[in-house]
């Protein structure tokens, strides 16, 4: 199956005891095809070409008076905190939940 590019990061933040939430640059449209939650394999791009296979979740992240936006959230513990730039690709597989404990 061929890569997909599902987010270029805009910002990436530690949520204590969860991991790392990942914000779009821009609207996320294709994280849409999966239900919250959803585990899937990834490839993070660092911008010095540094490439890193890790398993980020689907997960939306809402603001009072405001649409919910899609974002992906690393969920391993000591997952690493990608720059501005990173560009996250779908490997073309679901994780199973089970894999991650």
């Amino acid at each position: 199956m061929k890569e997909i590019l599902l987010l270029t990061v805009r910002e990436s933040r530690p949520l204590t005891g969860l991991g790392v939430l990942l914000q779009p640059e821009s609207e996320a449209r294709v994280l849409a095809l999966w239900p919250l939650h959803t585990a899937l394999l990834v490839q993070l791009h660092y911008p010095g070409k540094q490439e890193i296979s890790t398993i980020a979740s689907v997960e939306e992240v809402a603001r009072a008076g405001e649409p919910g936006l899609r974002s992906l959230l690393l969920t391993q513990e000591n997952a690493p905190l990608p720059p501005i730039g990173t560009e996250v690709w779908w490997l073309g597989e679901e994780a199973r939940w089970e894999d991650l404990l």
